[in-house]
């Protein structure tokens, strides 16, 4: 049976091999929500994210039993990572199944750390069935989530967590197959029950909430997430067992919450954490939990994010977070027309970042345009103020200014 003994002994297995990031008090995020905030910055571990942890506690404990050389993993990058890594540390080979939709930096991340790579599937779930086939050859199979070894060595940090600041009131843990939630709560009411762990899911992957929420085992026909990293369609039985438990509610936060609190993290703490590492972010964020006069610690699980994206997340976060607007406005198609837009935008302080005029449109009459506008702005204030200075000035906004 899974206790908070076998976290224990995890702990001194990993003592020697993890760092221990400490828990960094945010006075801007606590300022934001009205709590006391602190950060867990496992995107600072080894390998980039907490599997490392699960993943080393495994594969050693197989190591001290003698007789294992092949192992074989499947991830969408973390725990091929974490396993990548344990394993070279212990002289074995590994092989590891991802998803062809693994970013790039994962996979090479992975290959540098000694693994062999292959890449099957769309999912996580389909790499998964093409691991267990790869096990029948002869190696040893290290589930990213479903395992007790596994979950006991990320409960290692409900343990820090609690060493750290004794009277934490909230612990909000990302979750995609559970065996971070399973083993941070696990360990956390093992030290004091009265702490209340919430797990938080991407809205487009939400299998652990339904879960929770019916009592249940419930997986998910389809996914989509920016958060790839918890883009699980099924959580594992072991871990719901726990998490039904031990957990108190498990919540779901948008793909635009999600960036919107990476680019926080960006600005205003220098941190690089990826979509599912900054879903306990978005949760605080978000105003769906009430943590007012509360002490909260958010795990930050991974910064493995591929720097081909950022781009796209990052302006999704604008969006989210109401700093990117755009619009159409009908003119007359005449000069000067243009100039007057311009006028005005720079008069509000909107900083114009993409044009498009149209005078094709089937909608129009013969001397007419209609000019598509894309504008960065300060907040939903600031597009408010520009919306109204167009429409005081006659000109024809055809919709309403709205962020897209």
């Amino acid at each position: 049976m899974m206790n908070a003994d076998k976290i224990k002994e995890a702990r001194e297995r990993l003592a020697p091999v993890v760092q221990r990031n400490r828990l960094d008090h945010s006075s801007t995020f606590s300022a934001m929500t009205g709590g006391d905030v602190y950060l867990k910055c496992e995107n600072l571990q080894k390998t980039g994210s907490f599997k490392v942890r699960g993943a080393y506690n495994k594969i050693a404990k197989l190591a001290e039993a003698g007789g294992t050389k092949n192992i074989v993993a499947c991830s969408a990058g973390n725990h091929a990572q974490g396993c990548a890594f344990a394993a070279s540390a212990m002289g074995m080979n590994a092989t590891i199944v991802m998803p062809k939709t693994t970013p790039i930096a994962k996979i090479k991340a992975t290959e540098g750390y000694g693994a062999k790579v292959e890449l099957y599937g769309d999912y996580y779930d389909d790499s998964y069935f093409r691991a267990r086939e790869l096990e029948k050859q002869g190696a040893v199979f290290i589930h990213p989530f479903d395992d007790e070894d596994v979950i006991a060595g990320q409960g290692t940090l409900g343990l820090e967590m609690m060493e750290e600041v004794p009277d934490l009131d909230y612990v909000i843990v990302p979750a995609g197959g559970g065996g971070l939630l399973a083993g941070v709560a696990l360990a956390v009411k093992s030290v004091n029950p009265n702490v209340r762990v919430i797990g938080v899911q991407a809205e487009g992957a939400p299998a652990i909430a339904l879960s929770f929420r019916e009592k249940k085992h419930i997986s998910t026909d389809n996914i989509y997430t920016i958060a790839d990293g918890i883009a699980v369609k099924n959580p594992g039985n072991i871990t719901m067992e726990i998490i039904n438990k031990y957990a108190d509610d498990v919540m779901t936060v948008s793909d635009g919450e999600i960036a919107s609190a990476i680019i926080h993290l960006i600005e205003r703490t220098k941190l690089v954490v990826e979509p599912a590492g900054a879903t306990s972010l978005a949760l605080l964020l978000s105003g769906k939990l009430n943590v007012k006069g509360k002490k909260v610690a958010c795990l930050l699980s991974g910064g493995n994010i591929d720097v081909s994206t950022i781009g796209k997340i990052i302006d999704r976060g604008l969006v989210s977070r109401g700093r990117k607007i755009e619009f159409s406005i009908q003119l007359q198609d005449k000069p000067g027309m243009l100039e007057k837009v311009s006028h005005i935008l720079a008069a509000q302080n909107a900083n114009v970042i993409s044009v498009t005029y149209d005078r094709m449109s089937a909608d129009l009459e013969l001397g007419e345009a209609i000019l598509h506008i894309g504008c960065e702005v300060g907040g939903r204030e600031h597009s408010e103020r520009v919306a109204k200075a167009l429409m005081d000035s006659g000109l024809k906004v055809l919709e309403n200014i709205r962020t897209k």
